[in-house]
């Protein structure tokens, strides 16, 4: 089982968004260190939880910052940008790191209503054939514009890995038509995930961007001395999934002091309690087997972390029992 780290840059109550970014910074080179396979950073917009709203920047400084470890985008959101713009920014990220850079694109808004206005400037959105046009700008071939035929630069570098991030069987049909990897986001929803490899696998069409099916899962996981210290670094998290999900507040991570203002009702701890069963929760060995569970369980070739804590050093030590 390959490991890796998805991180969203979160941002806890009494830290900048500038600080969260730069811990991601901290992490990538730890994440290196330790031999995790990649490390994709997200992409968010218009909320107080998260300060990755442009993966392809962030991607170029981890990338700078790393030696080994891939770097990629969990993910690119495709409805919201013109596909010369991302296949060459792909491009010029595998000119200075080739080998190193992994396309993952989103079909997902990644935002309200009000920040998906914002930010595109069409309103009939065909995301398939997005990414068809990106794969074919990546592949160098020639894609008619009104005007004249594009080509995407720079040249005479290699491409990228695409994969398609989905948590439906929607995302899992697109993924198997255009015969790309597929990674599925547990951690946004996990009810899904059978049924969505069951069509990968059943639908996937080899391509030369992939020859045989490829997955990740990507899940949350908390790993600690003892599984009741990883519990305790977890409070953070589920105290941010009753104000965000929950109450619909546009929150930061809430410090321990925010936490004790903060008491679910009756029908909110049954859902905590609910989302509990798909979190992966223990000492690094424990942890690292029930990761190993989970991918022989799903026939996945990798999974993907998502850890968020309320202080940057226990989300280190985390990662790093984990890798061991």
């Amino acid at each position: 089982m390959k490991l890796s780290i998805l991180d969203q840059s979160p941002v806890v109550a009494g830290i900048t968004a500038s600080q969260a970014l730069h811990n991601t910074v901290d992490l990538a080179r730890h994440a290196d260190a330790w031999g995790y396979h990649r490390y994709w950073v997200a992409e968010h917009h218009g909320g107080a939880s998260f300060a990755s709203a442009s993966p392809e920047i962030v991607m170029t400084r981890l990338a700078s910052a790393t030696e080994r470890i891939r770097i990629g985008s969990g993910g690119i959101l495709a409805p919201h940008y013109a596909p010369l713009k991302v296949a060459e920014v792909a491009r010029s990220m595998e000119a200075f790191f080739p080998g190193r850079i992994d396309l993952g694109l989103g079909r997902a808004p990644g935002g309200d209503p009000v920040v998906t206005r914002a930010l595109r400037s069409e309103t009939n959105i065909d995301t398939e054939a997005k990414v068809r046009s990106i794969l074919a700008y990546l592949a160098d071939l020639h894609v008619p514009t009104p005007t004249s035929d594009v080509v995407a630069v720079p040249d005479g570098v290699t491409a990228p890995d695409v994969w398609i991030l989905g948590t439906s069987a929607d995302s899992a049909r697109m993924a198997a038509r255009l015969g790309l990897r597929y990674a599925f986001g547990s951690f946004i929803d996990p009810t899904n995930m059978a049924e969505a490899f069951r069509i990968y696998w059943g639908d996937f069409v080899p391509s030369a961007w992939c020859s045989e099916p490829t997955t990740m899962i990507a899940t949350v996981a908390f790993a600690a001395e003892t599984e009741r210290d990883a519990r305790a670094i977890a409070a953070c998290t589920e105290a941010w999934f009753v104000q965000s999900f929950l109450r619909a507040k546009n929150v930061r991570f809430p410090s321990s002091i925010d936490r004790l203002t903060i008491t679910p009702t009756v029908f909110e701890q049954g859902i905590v309690e609910m989302r509990r069963r798909s979190v992966i929760y223990g000492d690094g060995t424990s942890a690292r087997q029930q990761l190993e569970h989970l991918a022989k369980t799903y026939a996945t070739q990798e999974i993907a972390v998502v850890t968020i804590t309320e202080h940057h050093a226990d989300r280190l030590r985390s990662y790093e029992l984990l890798g061991a």
